[in-house]
Protein backbone atom coordinates (compact mmCIF):
# COMPACT_ATOMS: atom_id res chain seq x y z
CA UNK A 1 0.00 0.00 0.00
CA UNK A 2 2.94 2.36 0.72
CA UNK A 3 4.24 1.91 -2.58
CA UNK A 4 1.19 2.46 -4.39
CA UNK A 5 0.79 6.14 -2.26
CA UNK A 6 3.93 6.73 -3.69
CA UNK A 7 3.23 6.05 -7.30
CA UNK A 8 -0.21 7.44 -6.74
CA UNK A 9 1.59 10.70 -5.51
CA UNK A 10 4.01 11.10 -8.28
CA UNK A 11 1.62 10.02 -11.05
CA UNK A 12 -0.93 13.00 -9.58
CA UNK A 13 2.01 15.45 -9.40
CA UNK A 14 3.15 14.81 -13.34
CA UNK A 15 -0.78 14.54 -14.04
CA UNK A 16 -0.70 18.63 -12.36
CA UNK A 17 -1.74 18.46 -8.77
CA UNK A 18 0.17 20.20 -6.71
CA UNK A 19 2.89 19.22 -5.14
CA UNK A 20 2.01 20.08 -1.59
CA UNK A 21 -0.85 18.67 -2.02
CA UNK A 22 -0.25 15.30 -3.07
CA UNK A 23 2.72 15.33 -0.91
CA UNK A 24 0.40 15.99 2.59
CA UNK A 25 -2.46 13.13 1.13
CA UNK A 26 0.54 11.23 0.69
CA UNK A 27 2.11 11.56 4.58
CA UNK A 28 -1.19 11.66 5.97
CA UNK A 29 -2.25 8.22 4.49
CA UNK A 30 1.21 6.73 5.07
CA UNK A 31 0.82 7.31 8.54
CA UNK A 32 -2.60 5.94 8.39
CA UNK A 33 -0.99 2.39 6.84
CA UNK A 34 1.44 2.41 10.40
CA UNK A 35 -1.79 2.45 12.42
CA UNK A 36 -3.78 -0.47 10.22
CA UNK A 37 -3.90 -3.67 12.20
CA UNK A 38 -5.90 -5.85 9.98
CA UNK A 39 -6.43 -6.75 6.06
CA UNK A 40 -9.56 -5.63 5.77
CA UNK A 41 -8.15 -2.15 7.61
CA UNK A 42 -5.56 -2.15 4.53
CA UNK A 43 -8.03 -2.96 2.02
CA UNK A 44 -10.46 -0.25 3.34
CA UNK A 45 -7.37 2.41 3.50
CA UNK A 46 -6.42 1.00 0.08
CA UNK A 47 -10.07 2.14 -1.62
CA UNK A 48 -9.94 5.55 0.19
CA UNK A 49 -6.46 6.43 -1.53
CA UNK A 50 -7.53 5.35 -4.37
CA UNK A 51 -10.66 7.54 -4.66
CA UNK A 52 -9.11 10.64 -2.88
CA UNK A 53 -6.15 10.80 -5.11
CA UNK A 54 -8.53 10.00 -8.65
CA UNK A 55 -11.54 12.79 -7.50
CA UNK A 56 -8.62 15.00 -6.78
CA UNK A 57 -7.53 14.35 -10.06
CA UNK A 58 -10.91 14.63 -12.05
CA UNK A 59 -11.43 17.57 -10.10
CA UNK A 60 -8.01 19.16 -10.81
CA UNK A 61 -8.55 18.29 -14.91
CA UNK A 62 -12.27 20.59 -14.45
CA UNK A 63 -10.31 23.37 -13.59
CA UNK A 64 -8.58 26.36 -16.02
CA UNK A 65 -5.03 26.38 -17.27
CA UNK A 66 -2.99 29.66 -15.49
CA UNK A 67 -0.47 31.93 -17.10
CA UNK A 68 3.14 30.92 -16.05
CA UNK A 69 3.14 33.64 -13.21
CA UNK A 70 -0.09 32.90 -12.13
CA UNK A 71 1.20 29.20 -12.18
CA UNK A 72 4.27 30.21 -10.77
CA UNK A 73 2.98 32.07 -7.72
CA UNK A 74 0.21 29.05 -7.13
CA UNK A 75 3.37 26.42 -6.57
CA UNK A 76 4.90 28.58 -4.33
CA UNK A 77 1.71 29.15 -2.19
CA UNK A 78 1.37 25.20 -2.00
CA UNK A 79 4.91 24.62 -1.39
CA UNK A 80 4.93 27.09 1.34
CA UNK A 81 1.65 26.98 3.26
CA UNK A 82 3.77 26.29 6.62
CA UNK A 83 5.48 29.82 5.76
CA UNK A 84 5.02 33.03 5.68
CA UNK A 85 4.02 34.45 2.34
CA UNK A 86 4.15 37.72 0.90
CA UNK A 87 2.77 39.70 -1.99
CA UNK A 88 6.37 40.84 -2.48
CA UNK A 89 7.87 37.35 -2.31
CA UNK A 90 5.46 36.24 -5.08
CA UNK A 91 5.79 38.83 -7.68
CA UNK A 92 9.61 38.37 -7.11
CA UNK A 93 8.85 34.73 -8.08
CA UNK A 94 6.32 36.07 -10.70
CA UNK A 95 8.91 38.54 -11.87
CA UNK A 96 5.93 40.97 -12.00
CA UNK A 97 5.00 44.27 -10.10
CA UNK A 98 3.05 42.65 -6.95
CA UNK A 99 0.09 45.50 -8.45
CA UNK A 100 0.02 43.52 -11.56
CA UNK A 101 0.24 40.10 -9.65
CA UNK A 102 -2.45 41.08 -7.50
CA UNK A 103 -4.54 42.23 -10.49
CA UNK A 104 -3.72 39.41 -12.57
CA UNK A 105 -3.59 36.30 -9.98
CA UNK A 106 -7.38 38.04 -9.15
CA UNK A 107 -8.43 38.10 -12.67
CA UNK A 108 -7.31 34.34 -13.75
CA UNK A 109 -7.93 32.74 -10.31
CA UNK A 110 -11.03 34.94 -9.29
CA UNK A 111 -9.78 35.57 -6.00
CA UNK A 112 -7.29 37.80 -4.21
CA UNK A 113 -4.18 36.38 -3.05
CA UNK A 114 -4.30 36.87 0.77
CA UNK A 115 -8.24 35.01 0.61
CA UNK A 116 -6.55 32.03 -1.96
CA UNK A 117 -3.43 31.94 0.51
CA UNK A 118 -5.80 30.97 3.39
CA UNK A 119 -8.29 28.94 1.10
CA UNK A 120 -5.95 26.89 0.93
CA UNK A 121 -4.62 26.84 4.10
CA UNK A 122 -8.24 26.15 5.43
CA UNK A 123 -8.05 22.82 3.21
CA UNK A 124 -4.84 21.83 4.43
CA UNK A 125 -6.27 22.13 8.02
CA UNK A 126 -9.17 19.86 6.85
CA UNK A 127 -7.33 16.97 5.76
CA UNK A 128 -5.14 17.30 9.14
CA UNK A 129 -8.13 17.60 11.07
CA UNK A 130 -10.12 14.38 9.04
CA UNK A 131 -6.79 12.51 8.74
CA UNK A 132 -4.28 12.84 11.63
CA UNK A 133 -4.27 13.71 15.19
CA UNK A 134 -2.41 16.77 15.32
CA UNK A 135 -3.95 19.03 18.23
CA UNK A 136 -5.22 22.54 16.90
CA UNK A 137 -2.28 24.21 18.44
CA UNK A 138 0.36 22.16 15.90
CA UNK A 139 -1.99 22.55 13.13
CA UNK A 140 -2.64 26.46 13.22
CA UNK A 141 1.24 27.17 13.79
CA UNK A 142 2.34 24.87 11.72
CA UNK A 143 -0.20 26.22 8.40
CA UNK A 144 1.35 29.76 9.83
CA UNK A 145 -2.03 30.81 11.43
CA UNK A 146 -1.05 34.04 13.95
CA UNK A 147 -2.71 32.71 16.84
CA UNK A 148 -5.05 29.44 17.48
CA UNK A 149 -7.74 31.82 17.89
CA UNK A 150 -7.34 33.40 14.90
CA UNK A 151 -7.44 29.59 13.17
CA UNK A 152 -10.58 28.37 14.94
CA UNK A 153 -11.99 32.09 13.64
CA UNK A 154 -10.95 31.95 10.13
CA UNK A 155 -11.85 28.05 10.33
CA UNK A 156 -15.36 28.42 11.20
CA UNK A 157 -16.09 31.23 8.89
CA UNK A 158 -14.72 29.13 5.91
CA UNK A 159 -16.26 26.05 6.87
CA UNK A 160 -19.01 26.70 9.28
CA UNK A 161 -17.20 24.71 11.72
CA UNK A 162 -15.05 24.56 14.95
CA UNK A 163 -12.03 22.59 14.03
CA UNK A 164 -13.35 20.77 16.90
CA UNK A 165 -16.77 19.69 15.55
CA UNK A 166 -15.15 19.46 12.10
CA UNK A 167 -13.10 16.96 13.30
CA UNK A 168 -15.78 14.84 15.04
CA UNK A 169 -17.78 14.91 12.53
CA UNK A 170 -14.99 13.99 9.62
CA UNK A 171 -12.38 12.36 11.57
CA UNK A 172 -11.65 9.21 9.04
CA UNK A 173 -14.91 9.12 7.97
CA UNK A 174 -14.41 7.36 4.67
CA UNK A 175 -12.49 4.76 5.95
CA UNK A 176 -14.76 3.80 9.04
CA UNK A 177 -17.69 3.77 6.28
CA UNK A 178 -16.26 1.54 3.52
CA UNK A 179 -17.21 -2.18 3.36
Amino acid sequence: LIITIAFLTRYCIEGGMEMETAYNLSDIYIQNVDECRSEQEIHRLHREVVDEFVNRMHSLHKQTLYSKPVTACLDYVYDNLHNKITLDDLASIAGLSASYLSRLFHKEVGTGLSKYIIQKRIEAAENLLKYSEYSFVEISNYLCFSSESHFIHTFKQHTGYTPKVYRELFFRTHWNSMY
